[in-house]
């Protein structure tokens, strides 16, 4: 795991300040509906990267164009180290794009945080991004080039990533994030003892787990 948490604490001790959840995985996996969904079934915040830097600096697609993908990756950087460190956010989940995490800045500082991956399979995408004309790093090729970025940056994802979302097969939202949110309320559980939390692991660890224990 990622993110460090704190030792057991003290009955009587203020708790450890809450941190956003950060969303990772490949261009149109959803990450954008899915925090979306916790913010209006669970309560969050919504904050998603790619929207800010629209607000402020305009199309990305205009962005790439008259600026270059350094200049575009720079500001994602300066958008993602913003939000983590506004107390205003700490309720937040917070969607990143799919190449954040391939910046060395950003990679660092999603090691202190915690992370959850949106893992979808090519089925899945290529229905959203089949002739799209509005994702540079999709052109000319979008079926291709999607296909290209998810395997080079896959272990990046997987190596950042806390909790592991199975958004394979077009699985409905609703079932994703609840997921996210057992998985949230097991990680954010009082630590009981010694020991480590009352469970922390993913939903697709506890999966792998229980198909063990029925071979």
């Amino acid at each position: 795991m990622n993110a460090q948490f704190p030792a057991p604490a003290p009955a009587d001790a203020a708790p450890a300040p809450q941190r956003p959840v950060v969303l990772i995985g490949p261009m149109a996996a959803g990450k954008s509906f899915l925090a979306l969904h916790m913010s209006k079934f669970y309560g969050y915040d919504f904050v998603d990267a790619d929207q800010l830097i629209v607000s402020r600096h305009g199309v990305i697609s205009t962005i790439f164009r008259e600026h270059g993908e350094k200049y575009f990756r720079d500001l994602e950087a300066d958008t993602v180290a913003e939000v983590l460190r506004d107390p205003d956010h700490a309720n937040a989940i917070f969607s990143v794009g799919g190449g954040a995490p391939m910046t060395p800045s950003v990679r660092r500082m999603l090691r202190d945080e915690l992370v959850a991956y949106l893992e979808v399979d090519a089925e899945t995408v290529l229905p959203r991004i089949s002739g799209n004309r509005t994702r540079p790093m999709l052109q000319p090729d979008p079926e291709r080039r999607w296909q290209e970025l998810y395997e080079s940056r896959r272990a990046c994802y997987e190596e950042l990533a806390d909790i592991r979302l199975d958004g394979t097969r077009n699985r409905p939202v609703a079932e994703i994030g609840a997921d996210l949110e057992e998985a949230l309320v097991r990680l954010r559980a009082p630590r009981a003892g010694r020991g480590a939390p009352a469970a922390d692991r993913s939903a697709t660890d506890r999966s792998a787990t229980d198909q063990e224990a029925q071979a």
